[in-house]
Formats: structure tokens, sequence, C-alpha cells
């Protein structure tokens, strides 16, 4: 793919940095990053190992195959907008583009969330997938573990302040609320969606932060939060096959 200049409030330097020199319109199934221009910093250093992609969850987590086995995979440093918030379910069909099934792609791993899901960044041809949806607006740059991409990310924040000046995707619009915030119930003076069930007196109390699965003693007790919120915002139900913690008891 041809690589052309933007016209943008950034400089020619800052988007060679990113390895990013692509127009607006060419966004679509392809990576668009400028392979000419890739620092080394985008490059995995360690022997190249491929994993086929299975399918993709939402817009910051896939599922692999690795090595024989079904594997989640939260994308690293990024945060996707919710289902049901603004720019959800688009930032979702924009990965599903960028690494349809058989996909082969790279991990450098950076260890396990707290629902044992491996933390990586993801490479296609040596090119970071992860700051390709922060780039395009489809996902935001999560501060709170930024510190899992260290060698590169100044190139993160570099294209999050691009997509923001051209108010690509997620910042096309007033107020955005982060992610982590709209887990958390948060809501801009935009029309929002009603997510909270009328009776939670059933319920832990977890529900008013961030629930997981070790808040829960039986899978019983999971489940009926994930039926109070359906559209699955603790993210419960992993695999989404209607079932909440299934290693609980």
């Amino acid at each position: 793919m041809k690589s052309v200049i933007l016209k943008t409030a950034f400089s020619l330097a800052a988007l060679s940095t990113l390895g990013l020199v692509v127009a607006k319109s060419q966004i679509n199934s392809s990576l668009l990053i400028n392979q000419s221009s890739i620092t080394p910093n985008f490059l995995i250093a360690e022997a190249k190992q491929f994993y086929a992609v299975e399918r993709i969850t939402d817009g910051d987590s896939i599922w692999i195959n690795k090595n024989g086995k079904k594997t989640e995979v939260r994308l690293a440093c990024i945060d996707a907008p919710e289902g049901k918030q603004f720019w959800g379910r688009e930032s979702t069909t924009k990965l599903e583009q960028l690494l349809p099934p058989g996909q082969k792609v790279e991990l450098r791993e950076s260890g396990k969330d707290r629902y044992n899901r491996t933390v990586a960044e993801i490479f296609v041809a040596s090119q970071s997938v992860n700051i390709q949806m922060v780039y395009e607006g489809n996902a935001v740059v999560y501060p709170q573990y930024l510190k899992n991409c260290a060698s590169n990310k100044n190139q993160y924040l570099q294209a999050e302040e691009y997509a923001k000046i051209q108010q690509l995707g997620f910042w096309n619009q007033q107020n955005p609320v982060m992610p982590w915030d709209f887990r958390r119930g948060k809501r801009s003076n935009q029309p929002t969606y009603s997510l909270t069930p009328a009776n939670t007196s059933n319920l832990p109390a977890c529900i008013n932060s961030d629930c997981n699965c070790d808040d829960f003693k039986t899978q019983a007790e999971a489940q009926r939060v994930l039926s109070a919120f359906p559209d699955d915002r603790f993210r419960l139900d992993s695999d989404k096959d209607g079932r909440a913690c299934q290693n609980l008891p």
C-alpha cells in the first residue's frame, strides 16, 4: 500500500516516529503503518513465533490458537470503548477487520491480567496492532498500564494525540468518557444507555466499582451479576457462552 502525507497538525517527523504516515481516507482492513519508517522499538527482538487468530471478543481482546490451545489475549496498554458506549461497536468491527480469523500474529507478552488473560502487544508484519487501534481512534491509551509498553510508550501517546487532533472515532464526540470510567458508571451529558438494574440489593458490593471472578465464591453468584448486567460490563463471560466465571465451583 502506498502511503501519502497527511496535512495535519502533527509534524511529519512525529508521524515518521510513529511509522504511521497514511491518509485518513485509506483506513480499511489493512494495517496502515508505513513499514519504511518503522523505528527499532516497533520491531520484536526475539525469535518470531506466529499464532493464528481465532476470533475477536471486542476492541481490545482476541482469542488465538497458541500451540494448539485457545488463548484469550488482552491488548496491552490500550482500552477500547465498551459495546454500549459511543464507538464501541465500531471499535470491535475495526479489530475484526485488522485481525480476521486465521491471521498470523506475533505477541510481545507482559504477563497476565486478573481475568487470567495473556496481556500482550500484537504485531502483524512487525507492526503494532495496538498502536494502530489508538492511531485511528478505535481505542485510547490506558495510562495505568502504559508501563507494560515502556519501550514504545511515546508512540502510543503520539498516536493518541493525533487521533484527538483529527477527532477520529472515539474522539469525534463532545465530553468523551474514558472506557474505564464508563465501566464504573460515569456518563457524559450525551444520551446514555440504561445499564443498571432496578434491584441490586441481592448483588455484591463490587458492582459499584469493578467486579471480577475473585469477588465470588461460587459460579452461581457470578452468574447473578452477569444476568443483572447482560452487557457484561465486568467481563465475567470471557468466552461469550453466557456463563460467568466458569472456573468457580
